[in-house]
């Protein structure tokens, strides 16, 4: 009896004494595990704890580039160099989804840093002496609610610039705006209010403004652009147009350049208007396209291409210092074609064509620019997520200046390079 008393009074001490520790012991939490999101798309998840689902992408590129221009900075300080040096580039890219009573809920950032060189031929001095350019930007970044989409994003009007690498001339900017899409049956139907200012249009001013050795007074009224398009996509066929009211150029009209008697720069407005049709061509091999875009404007050089990111006037700068050709007055278009063969699953080639003119009006009156390009490019994705590129272009533009007996001239040159990258995506 004794020794079940004793065996069942030590089994109470233990029992009590597990309970006291086990009551000092912290509880844990329950965890939130990172759930895939499939509402959006591949590469969404759940954050943790709401309802929002979030997709993290980006790159690392590196390059390099050769070639010769008669055109820009570099070949006026190395006449005798055909080498671009080098540089890298980063993005990283995030977006954030939700489903709301007011449909999707989007966010989206491409932030994007570079050092180095960018290997054009149509940098500044610093660039071409391979001094330390680093430098940081937001490339693009918008929100959209439904079929509103607002932010730093592509143009409604761009229509792309061909499977190349190297692009054709062609409206290429990124511009604030906000936008309005409605999509049925395969039809979709745009509109868009932008701000001419990522254009090149420039302010106005209400004092007279010194600029080089004259002075300038007025300038463009802060009126932005109006961009319509309407697509469709249908099987293999898919098509785009798209019109612009636009309020990028300007003219002078009198005065003699002094501060009493300032350059007047009056506002013009204009217009744009576009299209382009692309193929899939499966049935003759599997992943070819063949694009085809055209565009004529009148007072709007930034929607064909003789200004902006891909165009005549980022090759040419140096040709003119005085020709500010996203303000110029008058009419010009451009056109281009470019076809994509899939070789092999990893091993794609593409080329692509296109022409550029502008005849002045007004103040450039006279002067004109007739500009052709043609690239090839090669690509090849060894492994998933790993891209390299082969890409050449050839350049020729030539300039009429016949505005008045002294500055009649007509200049022409050419421009190639070639690009050699490799990029890291996820």
């Amino acid at each position: 009896m004794n020794f079940k008393h004793l065996l069942l009074g030590s089994a109470a001490v233990i029992f009590a004494c597990g309970a006291a520790e086990a009551a000092d012991l912290t509880v844990a939490e329950p965890v939130d595990y990172v759930k895939v999101c499939d509402a959006f798309g591949k590469g969404f998840f759940y954050s943790p704890g709401t309802d929002t689902c979030i997709k993290v992408g980006g790159y690392v590129k590196f390059g390099t580039a050769f070639g010769d221009t008669d055109f820009g900075t570099y070949n006026k300080i190395y006449p005798n160099s055909q080498w671009s040096n080098f540089y890298t580039e980063a993005s990283v890219q995030l977006t954030a989804s939700s489903v709301t009573e007011f449909g999707n809920l989007t966010g989206f950032l491409d932030f994007r840093a570079q050092s180095g060189n960018t290997g054009s031929f149509t940098q500044s001095a610093t660039q071409t002496v391979n001094a330390a350019t680093n430098s940081a930007y937001v490339d693009s970044a918008y929100l959209a609610l439904g079929p509103i989409k607002a932010g730093r994003f592509d143009s409604l009007y761009d229509f792309g610039q061909g499977y190349t690498d190297t692009g054709g001339f062609a409206s290429d900017t990124k511009t604030d705006h906000i936008q309005l899409t409605y999509a049925v049956n395969g039809f979709g139907l745009a509109i868009s209010v932008e701000d001419q200012r990522d254009r090149g249009a420039s302010g106005n001013t209400g004092d007279p403004v010194l600029s080089g050795a004259s002075y300038y007074q007025g300038g463009q009224t802060n009126i932005p652009d109006i961009v319509g398009a309407l697509t469709y996509a249908s099987g293999i066929f898919s098509t785009k147009i798209a019109v612009a009211y636009v309020n990028d150029a300007v003219d002078i009209n009198g005065g003699a350049g002094t501060l009493a008697n300032p350059y007047v720069i009056d506002a013009k407005s204009g217009y744009a208007i576009g299209g382009s049709v692309e193929f899939a061509l499966d049935s003759f091999s599997k992943g070819d396209k063949f694009f085809v875009t055209g565009s004529y404007g009148d007072n709007a050089n930034s929607y064909t291409g003789i200004a902006g990111g891909t165009s005549v006037a980022n090759l040419t700068s140096s040709v003119n210092s005085n020709f500010i050709a996203s303000a110029a007055p008058g009419s010009s278009w451009s056109a281009l074609a470019s076809y994509k063969h899939v070789w092999t699953p990893t091993v794609w080639s593409a080329v692509s064509g296109g022409y550029a003119s502008y005849d002045g009006d007004s103040y450039y009156d006279n002067y004109t620019v007739d500009a052709y390009r043609g690239v090839f490019s090669t690509g090849w994705t060894p492994v998933t997520g790993l891209d390299l590129m082969l890409d050449g272009q050839y350049s020729h533009v030539e300039v009429s200046d016949g505005r008045t007996a002294a500055a009649l001239k007509e200049t022409d040159g050419d421009a190639w390079t070639v690009n050699l990258w490799m990029k890291r995506s996820w």
